[in-house]
């Protein structure tokens, strides 16, 4: 992280139609950053404000410390957006799309099809550059539209869902160029679907209920969800055991199944786990068995946002 705000968002209430999209919603990010928001409806709402596409109901946004919506021209050179399900006219040739993109961002049309000659290059698609946009494939379509965007080499990219139609392969070398663009003090912001789609971005920001509900690198966000190593404890008390893991300083979390395992996260799986057994034998507490497993990263963020809406509602 370089530190210097690219983007800061304050307050930001956003409605569609009857839906409260954004309620009080607060970020900001940072050029050097690629950051990943995971959350429908509101991560496309917070790049269509960040874009200056939409317009909040309350609340501040700036990006590069300008006001998207108010100073958008200001910002159209120095800002790309890619929206979502972006169209691009059947008849064009990618070089000319190149050329007419290019334009807008000061580029001359031989150094702006070079350009894009060198990033389909990169992406194995070097060929695809004199094709209408008719003869390619889903997928090419997909990452045609994404390479405009990245083109101009603007100082922040809003990006939604570029990974969405990929395979692994396309997927893997979009992301490396992703960080190598803000590696050079640009900031770049994209939604994925997924959390397989986020695994390269140095901030993962989980959107839930109109707000941030977890934000930092990834390895830190499992562990805020609870996608980690858990240790699952069978007894024939299973009382017992759940009024003393409750008190344990070590235990981050646990659960109780209806045939009665408990299932108990701790702060630090590899030095607690030891702590919690010896504890519980000490105790006279027979276990009867013991496993470990860990949390599917996708079970473990829907269950957290359903923890998260039902204290929300108390």
């Amino acid at each position: 992280m370089a530190g210097i705000a690219a983007i800061m968002a304050n307050g930001l209430e956003y409605r569609e139609g009857r839906l409260q999209v954004l309620r009080g919603l607060s970020l900001m990010l940072f050029k050097g950053e690629v950051a990943a928001l995971l959350g429908y409806p509101e991560a496309e709402a917070l790049l269509g404000l960040l874009a200056g596409v939409r317009r909040p109901a309350a609340g501040g946004v700036r990006v590069l410390d300008l006001d998207p919506y108010e100073e958008r021209a200001a910002l159209s050179r120095r800002l790309g957006y890619l929206p979502p399900d972006p169209w691009l006219p059947e008849w064009a040739r990618v070089r000319r799309l190149a050329e007419m993109v290019g334009a807008r961002g000061g580029l001359r049309p031989g150094e702006a099809a070079e350009r894009m000659r060198n990033l389909l290059a990169r992406m194995g698609m070097k060929d695809r550059l004199e094709r209408k946009v008719s003869e390619l494939s889903t997928e090419d379509r997909a990452l045609a539209a994404t390479l405009l965007t990245l083109l101009p080499d603007p100082e922040v990219l809003l990006l939604s869902s570029p990974l969405k139609m990929l395979g692994p392969l396309a997927r893997s070398e979009l992301a490396s160029l992703f960080s190598e663009y803000a590696s050079r003090d640009k900031a770049l912001v994209f939604s994925a679907s997924s959390i397989e789609e986020a695994d390269f971005a140095s901030r993962v920001v989980l959107l839930a209920d109109g707000r941030v509900a977890a934000s930092g690198p990834l390895s830190e966000l499992l562990k805020t969800i609870g996608a980690e190593h858990y240790v699952v404890l069978r007894s024939l008390d299973t009382q017992r055991i759940v009024d003393y893991i409750g008190k344990m300083p070590q235990v981050k979390m646990f659960s109780v199944s209806r045939g009665g395992a408990v299932r108990v996260w701790l702060n630090d799986f590899e030095h607690d786990l030891p702590v919690v057994l010896d504890l519980l034998v000490s105790l006279g507490i027979g276990l009867d068995r013991v496993e470990v497993g860990r949390l599917a990263a996708r079970e473990a963020l829907l269950n957290y946002i359903r923890r998260r809406a039902g204290s929300d509602r108390l």
